[in-house]
């Protein structure tokens, strides 16, 4: 049997070597370990000023896309008003270009009778008076069809 172990490396190029013994640190919720690591513009205040940054921007977005929301929901308001209007302004003029016909229908029908009266009138009195014991009679006996 072998007396070495399984593991034991029989090419030294191949060996890994060891680091010295650093201790890891160890994840933890406490980010106050790592301001002193790094500074400037990449250190923990200048990285929580950009989170800062970025939720105003972000609730300013939030605000902005609500009042947008809400001119848009009031401007579609407007046109449905707008739309309703216009509908019923149609409707009127339909009514009036109706009762105007109606108007002229009934001034042309009144000329029409006016007419119709004005041709009877231009009679002479003596036609008038001749015809009259012959009106007289028909209106008494009828007339023959």
């Amino acid at each position: 049997m072998n007396t070495t172990s399984p593991f034991a490396q029989t090419r030294p190029e191949l060996t890994l070597k060891r680091r010295p013994n650093i201790q890891a640190p160890l994840e933890s919720d406490n980010t106050l370990a790592f301001e002193g690591d790094l500074s400037g513009a990449y250190g923990h205040a200048a990285l929580q000023a950009a989170w800062d940054k970025l939720y105003r921007a972000r609730s300013i977005l939030e605000a902005e896309q609500a009042h947008m929301r809400d001119d848009r929901i009031a401007f579609q308001g407007e046109i449905d008003a707008l739309n309703h209007r216009e509908r019923t302004i149609a409707m009127r003029e339909m009514r009036m270009q109706q009762i105007e016909h109606q108007a002229q229908v009934a001034m042309a029908d009144a000329q029409q009778a006016q007419q119709a009266q004005d041709a009877k009138e231009p009679e002479s009195t003596i036609s008038r008076l001749t015809r009259a014991p012959f009106d007289m009679a028909r209106s008494v006996f009828g007339k023959k069809d």
